[in-house]
Formats: C-alpha cells, sequence, structure tokens
C-alpha cells in the first residue's frame, strides 16, 4: 500500500479497483433498458473506460453484446468476465472499431477523454438514434457523521484536498459533457439522478482508499500512512453504510 502511484496510472491498484469500488444503482440499468431500441433483442454497447467492468457486468445484462475499452492491461486482467463481454487494450481517444452500436456508455471516466476524438468515434460508430450514457459514481457524506470526519483528517494532512471535489460533482465534467455535446452534434444532455447505499466492512473501506489513484498521488506517500494509521483506530466497528449518488447524462444521436 505505499508504493509511489503515478497520476493516471491503475495498473498497480487493478484488483484493489474490482473487489473493493461501490457498483451503480440498479434504476440505470432500469431505465436504459425502458429506452426504444430497433432490436431491443440485439443491444450492442460500447463501454468506455471500462476498468474492471464493474459498470460493464451491469449494462451487459441487457445488451447482447458488449465491448470494453480499457487502456490498462491489469484493469482488463482483473475485470469480470463475463460471455457476452469482451474487452480491448487500447485507450479510448485512440480507437478505431469497424462496428455500429446502440449504446456508448462511459462510467467515472468521462473526464480522461478527448472530447474531439470522442466525438468522431460517435460519428464513424454510433447508430442512429442511438444513446451515448456518461455516469458518474459520487459519495454523499452529508448523513454520515464517520465520513465527515475523515474528510476533515484528509483536509488538515494536504491543502491539496482543500475544496475536495469528486468528479462526478464538479462544474468541469458538467461543462465537459455540455461541451461534447455541441461537438459531437448529439442532443443536449438529459440529466438524471439516482441513490443507492452500500455496505463497507474495514477490509473493504481500506481497499477503497488502495484504488485510489488520484487521491494516493495528491496526498503523498507519508500522509498516506499517516491517514491509514488514523483510519485504523477510528473505523466503526460495525462497519459503515455509504450512500451514493449516480449522476447521469444521456444524450442520442438525431442526425
Amino acid at each position: 500500500m505505499s508504493k509511489n502511484i503515478k497520476l493516471g496510472n491503475f495498473n498497480q491498484l487493478a484488483y484493489s479497483y474490482r473487489v473493493s469500488r461501490p457498483g451503480y444503482s440498479k434504476n440505470i440499468i432500469n431505465f436504459i433498458k425502458s429506452l426504444p431500441y430497433k432490436n431491443p433483442k440485439k443491444i450492442t454497447t460500447l463501454d468506455l473506460g471500462s476498468g474492471t467492468g464493474i459498470f460493464t457486468k451491469e449494462i451487459a445484462k441487457i445488451s447482447h453484446q458488449v465491448v470494453g475499452v480499457e487502456l490498462s492491461k491489469e484493469m482488463i486482467a482483473n475485470s469480470h468476465k463475463i460471455k457476452n463481454v469482451t474487452y480491448k487494450n487500447i485507450s479510448v481517444d485512440k480507437l478505431k472499431i469497424n462496428k455500429k452500436f446502440d449504446i456508448f456508455s462511459a462510467a467515472s471516466c468521462f473526464h480522461w477523454f478527448d472530447n474531439y476524438k470522442v466525438a468522431n468515434l460517435v460519428k464513424r460508430s454510433l447508430n442512429q438514434n442511438g444513446y451515448f450514457l456518461i455516469c458518474y459514481n459520487s459519495r454523499n457524506i452529508s448523513k454520515n457523521s464517520f465520513l465527515k470526519k475523515v474528510e476533515k483528517k484528509i483536509i488538515s494532512l494536504s491543502k491539496n484536498f482543500k475544496s475536495r471535489v469528486s468528479s462526478g460533482q464538479s462544474e468541469f465534467v458538467k461543462n465537459k459533457v455540455l461541451n461534447f455535446s455541441k461537438i459531437s452534434k448529439l442532443s443536449d444532455p438529459f440529466y438524471l439522478e439516482f441513490n443507492h447505499f452500500e455496505k463497507f466492512s474495514k477490509k473493504r473501506y481500506f481497499t477503497v482508499w488502495e484504488s485510489s489513484n488520484e487521491f494516493r498521488n495528491k496526498l503523498g506517500k507519508k500522509n498516506y500512512l499517516i491517514f491509514l494509521e488514523w483510519l485504523e483506530k477510528s473505523f466503526p466497528k460495525g462497519g459503515i453504510k455509504a450512500e451514493y449518488i449516480n449522476k447521469c447524462w444521456l444524450l442520442q444521436k438525431l442526425y
């Protein structure tokens, strides 16, 4: 856990990412399933930045075929193996695929992509009337006293976290999605929000922080170890129940 982690490199964190990271609300998939499709029994999905397949395995439940695109070889090696899912080890920005899809999805990763390059991918490979789903999984700590203490401790360790905001709750992502809709000529984004809860044992909670690339990079090795020591002493004996807010934007290829 004390190894130096390079920002944007998830190779060393892949297993921890798979076993600890929270999933997404089932209502997201129920909503996507309810949309009109030319052939509802043969839905094809391109899941961008698929990671270890946390969201991929959910979208696979309503898809005939899913292609997950992931830059990290280790993420793919530790991914959920599902019959109707294949993975491609390549950067989304460099992807060229000779196939059309009914759905593009990007879960908690859209901020890493180049809008212009993804727009070109949409032009080539998203079916007419197809959908582009962008979603993020953000913790809601407002009703959890322990999680509030965690945030306070993090801020006390580093000035880098004075205005700690997750990617999905940032103005940057919101503006990036709006900009992307214009560049790609997709419909204006339709915003949706879903809530769900996840239970965390001590082991799972520690592993979540182990898998957090940006957090570890910004906190630094020394402060990260101090943070782990504090968590060891402070974590509730019965575990915690954390609320997550899934912020989603749905766009459609109408022209």
